[in-house]
C-alpha cells in the first residue's frame, strides 16, 4: 500500500499495482544460464583429470559467479517488488526505493491524450503500455513499460478524469493586497 504521508486522508486509493513479472524475465534467464554453464563446467572439471588446484580453482571462480549472478538477481526481484504505481481520485504516484524513498507524482489534470499500445506477446500475457502526454511530452506513464491489464489502468484513468471534472471546484482563495494609505 502507499506509505503515511504520500497520500492525504482526502484523496482516495483506486489501484496498487506493480510492473507485469515479464519484466523479471530476463535476469531469470541470464542467472540460469549462469548457473547451467558454470555449473556444468565446474561439474565437469571436477570429474577431469586435472591437478586437485586446477578443480578447486574451477570451483571458485563457477561459485563465484554463480553467486554474482544471483545477488544480481535478488537485487533486481527486490526493485521490482519496491516498485508500485498508485492511483487515486487526484494523481498518480510511483514509488520506489527500499532503503532511499522515492516518489514521482503526476496530477490527473495534467495527463492528456490517453493511449495503450499492446505488443503481440503483451495481449498474451495481459500487459501493456500506457501513453500519456504530460505537458506536451508523449511517453509512457511515468516510464512504466510493462503494466498488467493496461486497459483496465486506461479505464480507470479515463473514469477518474472525467469523475474529477464533474466535481465542483472548491473556491479559489484570492490574495488581498495591501493598499497603501495615503497621506
Amino acid at each position: 500500500m502507499a506509505r503515511a504521508g504520500l497520500v492525504s486522508s482526502q484523496e482516495r486509493i483506486y489501484l496498487v499495482t506493480r510492473e507485469h513479472g515479464v519484466v523479471l524475465l530476463r535476469p531469470f534467464l541470464r542467472s540460469a544460464l549462469a548457473v547451467a554453464l558454470f555449473g556444468g563446467a565446474a561439474f565437469e572439471l571436477a570429474g577431469a583429470p586435472v591437478p586437485s588446484v586446477v578443480r578447486w580453482a574451477g570451483a571458485l571462480v563457477a561459485a563465484a559467479v554463480v553467486s554474482i549472478s544471483m545477488l544480481g538477481l535478488m537485487r533486481r526481484v527486490g526493485r521490482w517488488n519496491a516498485r508500485k504505481l498508485v492511483v487515486t481520485d487526484r494523481r498518480v504516484l510511483l514509488t520506489s526505493g527500499t532503503l532511499s524513498r522515492r516518489v514521482a507524482a503526476i496530477s490527473l489534470d495534467d495527463l492528456y491524450d490517453l493511449q495503450i499500445h499492446v505488443s503481440g506477446l503483451g495481449r498474451l500475457l495481459r500487459y501493456g503500455c500506457v501513453i500519456a502526454n504530460t505537458n506536451g511530452r508523449r511517453a509512457p506513464l511515468l516510464g512504466l513499460r510493462r503494466l498488467p491489464d493496461p486497459d483496465l489502468i486506461f479505464a480507470l484513468l479515463l473514469g477518474l478524469d472525467e469523475a474529477h471534472e464533474d466535481q465542483p471546484q472548491p473556491p479559489s482563495v484570492r490574495r488581498r493586497r495591501a493598499i497603501p494609505a495615503t497621506s
